[in-house]
């Protein structure tokens, strides 16, 4: 893996966490803790990073699907422990 690609890959990262008003530090400490609501943005992050997003299509993708999850979600929050859990909840 090239050097710059994974810095690439940071900035994106921590410049969407940051636009989400999200500190990068208690974000990848929530993560690790495997907190739901971490897991869905890292799962959405990575996802938009993989399709080749740029950093401002990618937060108004998860602005928009945050808002449709958080607006019309009547169930509880929460994502299940499978292998497809990245299918299930998408904002692409």
């Amino acid at each position: 893996m090239e050097p710059c690609s994974n810095y690439n890959q940071n900035k994106f990262f921590t410049d969407i966490i940051e636009a989400l008003h999200m500190r990068a530090d208690i974000f990848m400490y929530n993560l690790s803790l495997h907190n739901p609501y971490e897991m869905l943005l890292y799962v959405w992050i990575y996802k938009l990073y993989n399709k080749k997003k740029s950093i401002e299509e990618a937060i108004q993708l998860i602005y928009k699907a945050r808002n449709i999850l958080l607006l019309h979600g009547n169930q509880k929050f929460e994502i299940p422990h499978s292998k497809d859990y990245r299918k299930e909840y998408s904002p692409v």
